[in-house]
This record gives C-alpha cells, sequence and structure tokens, in this order.
C-alpha cells in the first residue's frame, strides 16, 4: 500500500515538473510584445549568443560578459554557441562572425575602439573594429538598459522580467579621443578601466604601478621600458656611464653633471643617440607588444637642466626654444627605428624647459608630443588669465604641425586630501581638447593611492565619460553616481560638492596644483559656514548608515574636509589642547579607512 501511495505521488510530481518545463519552454514566447522584439521574458528567450569560431580572447570575454549580466538583470542564462551551427533565426551576434550580418556596418568609421549595435530583423549584432571595441559594444549596450559601472565595488544592475528592444535600434559609438587614461590609483583597476572604455595600459616600475590591461580584456595602449615618462636616466643610466664618459650628460656653467634631478642628457652626442637605439631594441624585444616608446627628460627641482654645450646651444638657438634639441633627437630616433617597429610611436613631453615648440623643425610622423598643463585648477583653460599661456603654448604645437595630446593634472599633488574643486572644468576642458585636434588625454591625478580620501572615485568616473564623449551630460552621470555610491547618503555630499565649488567659482579664486588647502579657501569658508558644513556630512553618515558600503564611501570622501580643518585649527581642531589627540584620531581613521597619503610621495604616519 505505502509503495502504491509513493508511485503515485512521483507521477503527480513528476507531472508537476512536466508543467513547470513547459511553461519554461522559449518556444512557446512570440517574437514581439508592443511591437518591439522580445528578447527576454519570464527568464526564458528564444536568443542565444553566437561568438566566431575563431574568436579573440576578449569577444569571449564580451559574450560572457552579456551572459552574466542579462541573467543578473532577467534570470535568463543565455546558451554561447559558434558561427559553425546553423542560424537559429533568433542571435546576438558577438564581434566578427561568418554571419552574414553586417552590410551597412561602417568599419572605417568604428576604427580599432568603436562599435555598433544593432537590431536586424531578430537578429541583435554588437561588433567593434576589434575585440577590444566589441567588449565595449556590450558594455555600452548593458549601459542602455540601465546598468552604471561606477567603481570597481559600486555597480548597478537594473531588475527586469521583460527585456524589449526596438525593431530599429542601433546604437554606433567612437572614442572623441584615440588615447584616454584616468591616472588615478583607485581607477587602475582592469575591469573598471575596460568597462568605462580607458585605454592606456602604463605598467609603471617594472610593471608594479599603474594599469595592466590583459588581452582577455582587450589589452590597451602599452609602453616599452620600465617607465612611462621622465626615462632618460633609464635610456642612459647615471651609474652605468657617467663616470667613463661624462659627456654623455647635461653641461651646466660649462661642468658635466650626474647629479639627481638637476641633470639631463647630451642629446647631440651620437654616442647617447646609439645607445638610446640600442636599448629602445632591447626594450621591444622584452615587450614586442609595446605600443609606444617614450623618449622624456627627467623629471626636474630646475628649470635649467638642459645640456648647454656648444652643439646643444647652437640647435635650441635656432629654434629658440629648449625643445629644439629634444625633437631633433625624438625625430632621429623615431627615423632609425620606423622600418623595424612601423606601428609604434615615439613620444615626448612639452614639459617645463621644453615646453615651447622648436621655430623650424617639424615632427617625424610616428612622433607625438604630450604637453604638460600647469594651469589655473578650478577655472577652464579658456576662461581663466592664469591659463592664457597654456592655451597659447598648446595652439602654438597645433599650429607647428605636431600630433598632441596633452597631460592634464586633476589633483592636488602637495595634498592629495585637500578639497580640491576643479569638477567645473573637466568638461570645458575635455571639448576645448577635442576641438583642437588634440588626440590623447592623460589625466593624472593620486596615482599612489589605491584608495582616494578626495572624491578620486567620481572624478575617474567623470573624466573617463568626457575622454569618450566629451559632450555628454556630465550632471546626469554625476547625480547618478552620487546616489549609487554614497547610498542616501548622495544628495547630502552633493550639495558639499556644490557649495565648495560655488564658492571658488563665484570668488574667482585662483589656485595650481601644488596649493596649500588653508589658502585656497582663506576667506571664504566663514566660521558661520562651518556648522553647515559639519551638518551636511553628519547627515550624510546618518543616511548611509544601513548600507555598509556607502557608509564606507561616505566616511572616505569626509576626510578631505576634516583635513581642510585640521590644517587650518578650525572647528573641531581649535582646540588646542586636544589637537595633537584630534590629528592622532585622524591619522588611525586615515589608516582604518585605507587611505595611505598625504601628498606626492608622503606617506601618512601611520603607513611610514
Amino acid at each position: 500500500m505505502k509503495r502504491h501511495i509513493l508511485w503515485i505521488l512521483a507521477i503527480i510530481l513528476i507531472g508537476v515538473c512536466g508543467i513547470m518545463n513547459g511553461c519554461k519552454d522559449p518556444s512557446s514566447l512570440p517574437d514581439q510584445e508592443n511591437g518591439r522584439n522580445l528578447l527576454v521574458k519570464d527568464e526564458m528567450s528564444k536568443y542565444q549568443i553566437v561568438l566566431s569560431s575563431e574568436a579573440e580572447a576578449s569577444e569571449v570575454t564580451a559574450a560572457n560578459e552579456l551572459k552574466k549580466y542579462i541573467k543578473s538583470i532577467s534570470g535568463c542564462s543565455l546558451e554561447i554557441t559558434d558561427d559553425t551551427s546553423a542560424p537559429s533565426g533568433h542571435e546576438i551576434v558577438i564581434g566578427q562572425t561568418a554571419r552574414d550580418v553586417y552590410g551597412d556596418f561602417d568599419w572605417e568609421w568604428m576604427g580599432e575602439e568603436g562599435y555598433t549595435v544593432q537590431m536586424k530583423d531578430f537578429t541583435l549584432v554588437i561588433a567593434g573594429g576589434s575585440g577590444r571595441g566589441t567588449l565595449y559594444g556590450v558594455y555600452g549596450f548593458l549601459e542602455s538598459l540601465g546598468c552604471r559601472f561606477f567603481a570597481p565595488d559600486c555597480e548597478t544592475v537594473p531588475k527586469m522580467e521583460t527585456i524589449l528592444l526596438d525593431p530599429d535600434y542601433r546604437d554606433s559609438q567612437r572614442p572623441a579621443f584615440s588615447f584616454r587614461d584616468v591616472f588615478w590609483a583607485c581607477a587602475f583597476d582592469e575591469e573598471w578601466s575596460v568597462k568605462q572604455r580607458v585605454n592606456s595600459c602604463f605598467n609603471l616600475f617594472n610593471r608594479t604601478l599603474g594599469r595592466s590591461i590583459s588581452p582577455e580584456w582587450g589589452g590597451g595602449i602599452s609602453n616599452a621600458g620600465p617607465q612611462h615618462v621622465h626615462n632618460f636616466e633609464m635610456l642612459v643610466p647615471v651609474d652605468k656611464y657617467f663616470e667613463s664618459h661624462p659627456e654623455y650628460f647635461s653641461e651646466i656653467n660649462g661642468k658635466r653633471t650626474s647629479e639627481f634631478l638637476y641633470s639631463q642628457l647630451c642629446l647631440t652626442n651620437e654616442d647617447v643617440f646609439q645607445i638610446v637605439v640600442n636599448q629602445i631594441r632591447e626594450w621591444m624585444k622584452e615587450h614586442p607588444d609595446s605600443k609606444v616608446v617614450p623618449i622624456s627628460q627627467n623629471d626636474s627641482y630646475v628649470i635649467e637642466s638642459y645640456c648647454t654645450c656648444e652643439n646643444c646651444k647652437q640647435i635650441n638657438r635656432e629654434e629658440r626654444s629648449y625643445s629644439g634639441t629634444l625633437i631633433w633627437f625624438v625625430n632621429r630616433v623615431a627615423e632609425e627605428l620606423k622600418d623595424e617597429f612601423p606601428d609604434v610611436i615615439f613620444e615626448t613631453l612639452a614639459y617645463q624647459f621644453s615646453a615651447l615648440p622648436p621655430r623650424n623643425l617639424k615632427p617625424a610622423e610616428n612622433v607625438i608630443v604630450r604637453y604638460c598643463i600647469s594651469s589655473c585648477a578650478p577655472h577652464a583653460l579658456t576662461e581663466c588669465p592664469a591659463n592664457a599661456s597654456a592655451v597659447e603654448n598648446i595652439e602654438k604645437w597645433l599650429e607647428a604641425g605636431f600630433n598632441l595630446y596633452v597631460w592634464d593634472y586633476t589633483t592636488n599633488f602637495a595634498q592629495y586630501l585637500c578639497p580640491m574643486p576643479n569638477m567645473e572644468r573637466l568638461q570645458k576642458n575635455a571639448q576645448y581638447f577635442y576641438e583642437k585636434g588634440i588626440k590623447g588625454v592623460f589625466a593624472q591625478g593620486n596615482y599612489q593611492d589605491p584608495v582616494s580620501g578626495e572624491f578620486g572615485m567620481l572624478r575617474s568616473y567623470l573624466l573617463a565619460k568626457l575622454l569618450w564623449d566629451p559632450y555628454t551630460d556630465l550632471e546626469q552621470h554625476k547625480q547618478e553616481f552620487l546616489n549609487a555610491y554614497y547610498g542616501e547618503g548622495g544628495a547630502k555630499v552633493g550639495e558639499y560638492l556644490d557649495i565648495i565649488h560655488s564658492l571658488v567659482l563665484d570668488h574667482n579664486r585662483e589656485f595650481n596644483l601644488v596649493s596649500n588647502a588653508v589658502d585656497i579657501f582663506q576667506g571664504l569658508i566663514t566660521d558661520e559656514m562651518l556648522p553647515e558644513l559639519d551638518a551636511l556630512w553628519a547627515d550624510a553618515v546618518a543616511a548611509a548608515e544601513d548600507n555598509e558600503t556607502a557608509l564606507l564611501h561616505v566616511r572616505r570622501s569626509e576626510l578631505q574636509y576634516r583635513y581642510y580643518k585640521m590644517l587650518a585649527k578650525r572647528g573641531e581642531f581649535a582646540d588646542e589642547e586636544n589637537y595633537e589627540a584630534l590629528s592622532a584620531e585622524f591619522n588611525n581613521d586615515c589608516g582604518e579607512l585605507g587611505v595611505s597619503y598625504f601628498s606626492e610621495g608622503n606617506p601618512i604616519p601611520w603607513n611610514n
């Protein structure tokens, strides 16, 4: 009797499972709903993801990422197959395949990094000019569904029972700049970089500092050698050559010198030329995938570190610029190596003594100059008299026919935690760069501290958006970020940002990349205003208390405001008797929250 009952129950269960499976049969789905193509409904889909049987590693990543996020959005797990199978009529084609679906794709327009997402009948095509472009296309499509990739620890993924697409859906994009780098340590994460379409791959100092983008994630624009900038010392090391060949180095005041950060190379010395050429060959052997060879002067504490020997002096005199010998030398190297490395560009700096272009020399086709902008930090380049010389120099380089990148400084290097109200300038500068025909932007920030206490992640997110599209709706991106990253505390954080930006801009306060926080806000933050700002941060902390990650973000960003008060001895730090204890508490909070640097090269005490 018991056995009979068990058999009956088993039959009932099989029937129920059959009914449930029938409900999950995707063939029962219509092709359209309300005139739109039905991609997913009730965790079901007729669609499968199709790759080339010879797909690049990054195209495989693109397919897997699409599958992962569609699953997270809708609960539906799409099958991944390749183009050796017969077309099913309902496919999401990823990358360049054998499928006949690319008839009106403009590959030339897209270039390597552009992409097109298009609905063709009941096939959704996502393809770029390369595997990297295809990967960008997947993330662009996911963003159109409402996904946002704010930070490595902050994403938003909508929940949708039904995913519908217009039958004529099409989105074609390409980057405004061919070179895009957000050089903030908090933004070095490989996946975040690709999701934000940042393409620079700087592996500095023996590949231990900077961003590394693997082939699986589309690769990037990588550099030959151990350091991407200020590398004369790596090309012709002082320790190796100075004792036997002092003539390889700068002659200053009639004497050859090797003093660190005070000396450069003698660029008219023929041996130096050959040593540099041979060293570059060695670097390219080690990393043949490198796209850029940097050849740029050492950073220096003094402007007059260039060589003044008779040969160097003659070239610089003729060119009426101390960039004369530098461009002359880099052109020679680029010409010497162009046949060996036809796809490589040779890059140098317009920096300090080389800020002005030469009068007569023209650039080799494979040479790029990166102009380093030292200007008023809060104001757009074209809207402040303090920036006039930078604008003039940029336009002189362009008029001289040089392919120009810019190196833009987006933090305060003297005080990483200084409140830095410079976000208003970011979009206007990006638009100016684009309209002038500048090809690449390197936005340098706090590159030493992986956890920024001064809105580094927000600034990185906005910069990445601008380097792809300078005309994007930046205010919308900002508000979305604040709401997601700081949770319920985002509104109060936004109010604080609006106030400190208004203070500086309304009073036309000028400051540069190494200014003191106390000086920046002297006379702007009144005694009456301090309680208002204190209250905003207290309210932000209270609002975010139920969200552990958001609370962490609020507390980290509050550090910059506390830092200002500590330096200015205002607010709670005005209590002289407790100042040392409060300062120690601040340092400890920095340690607890993961913030490790006060300034460039200056760790917070607990981190020494």
